[in-house]
């Protein structure tokens, strides 16, 4: 079965997730600035947009896995939040996260 490119797109957004909060576990308790997050990304082979970094960071701010601390409209800096550790370390599941 051939996946169509939605279906591709959503695989992808579900490991970029992964990803993120992967790369803010190596920081935690601190906070990762939006753009050093973006850069490490890209540095990983995951270049992104901005709009396209924001939509992923808010999929996992409503899932209450990280923290965001803005300026006027614009992301700052995301915390990984204790649920988000327990995502990472495998102790809860979320079907739009992949790792």
């Amino acid at each position: 079965m051939k996946l169509n490119k939605e279906e591709i797109e959503n695989i992808e957004n579900k490991y970029r997730r992964g990803i993120i909060l992967e790369n803010l576990k190596t920081k935690y308790p601190e906070g990762v600035d939006f753009e050093v997050l973006r850069k490490a990304l890209e540095l990983q082979g995951h270049t992104l947009f901005k709009k396209e970094l924001a939509g992923l960071v808010e999929y996992l701010h409503e899932g209450g896995y990280i923290k965001l601390t803005y300026f006027k409209t614009y992301i700052l800096v995301i915390v990984l939040t204790k649920k988000g550790i327990d995502l990472v370390d495998g102790l809860i599941m979320d079907i739009g996260v992949t790792f």
